[in-house]
């Protein structure tokens, strides 16, 4: 019997937790912050490493999340229903190839390793629900349970988003999640409970969870770059690390931003550090590449620019907001993504993204 069914089951059943998330906190559907889980999960490196893969299995295995990683990144910026449609059907595509690409055991703890990632959330999925034939009562108990969880952590989502200490957060989500596990311990029967236990399979440290790398989109060049004699390229930069910002100069929340570019170009200057930064219009009067240039000028930018005036870029990106600052590595991969003002209502982004760079800056280059 096929293992694809249930195994897409599983994979759409987050899909759907990362509908009900995303559905309050805006339109963008974001590879960080557990915008969906499933993505994410699949483009860490533990979960990589958990597999046991051969190295040419785990070429193929990156090649594969690169492709599709194509497919996500314009999503991001798409209503809601659209892109909840596009996930749910990209990971239908890439569970059907991942099937075929693994060995039966490195498939099962695959989705083991979902549904642990899942918590709670994977009890009320179709193949749990099937396996542990609640009772009404009991079913009604648990989504009531589960709500008021995912009512309390896109909370915590919307905290971090406006800057607050992630650390702290992090420490009150797990406390939330405990309580969550012993009221749902009481609902449930105890063989129910070993139904639920034996999907986890063996222990995994979701701990060594947060360091989901993505395949960042290439460069669309316009034609019209700012203090850069060749169109520059992702692919061409590989070894160094790529600070890339959507900005229009009449935003006045990019331009707080624009002393932290400025002082990164200079903090950066004799390091493997490139700084892009993309122009994309919001007004008309944006729309104007002389002005462009006269704004880049004042701000004292001698970072490359490129003047996205079709949306070429911010649509390849699915990006979403004026300004979004996206950190990729060396290896061509994003690694964070902090949209809105750095330092938002006393945020400390700048800060802390200069703490990412400097991390990625550590880590060794492509082989």
């Amino acid at each position: 019997m096929s293992r694809l069914p249930s195994a897409v089951h599983v994979l759409l059943a987050l899909s759907g937790v990362w509908a009900v998330l995303s559905s309050s906190v805006g339109s963008a559907a974001d590879p960080f912050w557990g915008a969906d889980p499933a993505w994410s999960l699949i483009h860490e490196p533990a979960v990589e490493q958990e597999l046991r893969l051969s190295p040419a299995k785990s070429r193929e295995f990156r090649t594969l999340l690169d492709e599709f990683d194509a497919r996500f990144f314009p999503l991001r910026n798409r209503p809601p229903e659209e892109a909840a449609k596009g996930v749910e059907e990209s990971l239908a595509a890439l569970t059907e190839k991942l099937q075929s690409l693994l060995s039966d055991a490195q498939f099962r703890r695959l989705i083991e390793i979902q549904t642990r990632q899942q918590g709670t959330a994977a009890l009320l999925g179709p193949r749990l629900t099937l396996l542990t034939n609640y009772t009404p009562r009991q079913r009604e108990k648990l989504e009531q349970v589960i709500s008021e969880t995912l009512a309390k952590a896109k909370e915590f989502e919307k905290r971090a988003a406006s800057g607050e200490p992630r650390a702290a957060l992090e420490r009150n989500f797990a406390a939330l999640q405990q309580d969550e596990v012993k009221v749902i311990s009481g609902i449930l029967t105890p063989g129910q409970k070993s139904i639920w236990q034996k999907s986890l399979g063996r222990d995994f440290d979701l701990t060594k969870l947060g360091h989901a790398r993505f395949k960042a989109p290439e460069v669309v060049d316009s034609g019209e770059w700012l203090n850069s004699e060749k169109p520059l390229t992702l692919d061409a930069l590989a070894g160094q690390v790529v600070v890339l910002h959507f900005y229009a100069f009449g935003c006045i929340n990019c331009i707080r931003n624009f002393p932290t570019y400025v002082d990164w170009q200079e903090r950066f200057r004799d390091r493997d550090v490139v700084i892009i930064g993309v122009h994309t219009p919001e007004t008309t009067a944006e729309q104007d590449s002389a002005l462009v240039r006269e704004k880049a000028s004042e701000a004292r930018f001698t970072f490359p620019v490129l003047i996205d005036r079709e949306k070429a870029n911010w649509n390849a990106w699915g990006n979403s907001m004026w300004p979004s600052v996206y950190l990729i590595d060396k290896r061509g991969c994003l690694r964070h993504f902090w949209p809105g003002e750095l330092k938002w209502q006393g945020a400390t982004g700048d800060e802390w993204m200069q703490a990412q760079i400097e991390n990625l800056l550590s880590e060794s280059g492509p082989r």
